[in-house]
């Protein structure tokens, strides 16, 4: 049967070390080791060690489609990159921070062969990503992520709102119709209440400014529905001169954005991938984190990712 010598604790059979591995895959680690009376150190230790015979060596493996974002992982603006398969679904990387660096340090190790697999990336429109993509990849489509861009001009509107509610020429009706509005706002029509939309409707007949501004961020989800990158392009620009005419200065500080990241935007009409899969896949990191103690281990928290999306 074999003796597994566990440096975290007690001597545990093999068989029964691949017990607690596995049940360390669908239940809290605190859990796992009362039902065997083990620290719960020893019961890491031994979870750890398996995942590291499996996911230890990085698979850089890939359908050509890759998707990148970050994933807070603590207080005080702590973030983790995660890079993803596409495709497959499959995690392929995980790393510390969100600068260009992280991902040198995960394309400088991929073998030529992968990484001229790459086809597209798709990603936020962050700085340092774009720096790492074009040094690595530069044969790669860059794709933004729509639910990104869409989230950035909610920003906007809510932005949008605050400069109306702070006017001083008011009156008390319409300072008590724009308080606290801001989410039904920044709701999709379909998802809102029944006893929400009258107030909506209200808002935006008081508001010109707040209408303009709503319109705009309808208008701005259809862009997404063109045929081809050409297609995109024309809807983005048509856009664009609308958001212009409204005046609204965060509107145009928008604008200003569009037209800087708009290669990367106009691409999804001939590439349509999005990070959409990753928003999923970083609730569920959330999940995975709030289930185990140790976490403060980098490592294990790694390995634990991989274990829990190995993809198709």
């Amino acid at each position: 049967m074999g003796i597994i010598n566990n440096p975290n604790g007690p001597r545990v059979t093999k068989r029964m070390a691949r017990y607690i591995h596995e049940l360390c895959s669908l239940m809290p680690i605190d859990q796992v080791a009362k039902h065997f009376n083990l620290d719960w150190k020893t019961v890491k230790g031994i979870d750890k060690r398996f995942l590291e015979e499996k996911f230890g060596e990085t698979d850089y493996t890939n359908s050509g489609y890759i998707a990148i974002d970050e994933v807070s992982v603590g207080k005080y603006h702590k973030y983790m990159t995660v890079i993803l398969d596409f495709i497959t679904g499959r995690v392929i990387w995980c790393g510390k921070d969100r600068k260009a660096e992280t991902l040198d340090i995960f394309f400088k190790n991929m073998p030529k062969k992968d990484l001229l697999n790459i086809k597209a990336v798709t990603m936020d429109m962050w700085d340092p990503y774009i720096k790492a993509i074009k040094k690595w990849c530069p044969h790669a489509v860059i794709v933004f992520d729509k639910f990104h861009i869409i989230a950035h001009f909610n920003k906007v509107v809510d932005q949008v709102r605050r400069d109306e509610q702070s006017r001083n020429d008011l009156d008390k009706q319409q300072y008590k119709t724009l308080k606290n509005s801001r989410w039904i706002l920044l709701k999709n029509w379909g998802n809102l209440r029944e006893k929400e939309k009258p107030r909506l409707e209200k808002l935006l007949a008081i508001n010109e400014n707040l209408y303009k501004t709503y319109i705009l961020k309808d208008e701005l989800k259809l862009i997404w529905n063109a045929k081809n990158s050409r297609d995109m392009k024309e809807a983005l620009d048509n856009w664009c001169l609308l958001a212009l005419e409204s005046g609204l200065k965060p509107v145009i500080r928008f604008v200003a954005t569009v037209q800087k990241y708009k290669y990367g935007i106009i691409t999804y009409g001939d590439c349509p991938i999005h990070t959409s899969k990753l928003e999923g896949i970083n609730n569920k990191i959330k999940e995975v984190k709030r289930r185990a103690y140790g976490y403060h281990d980098i490592n294990y928290f790694k390995l634990k990712i991989h274990q829990a999306f190995p993809g198709l």
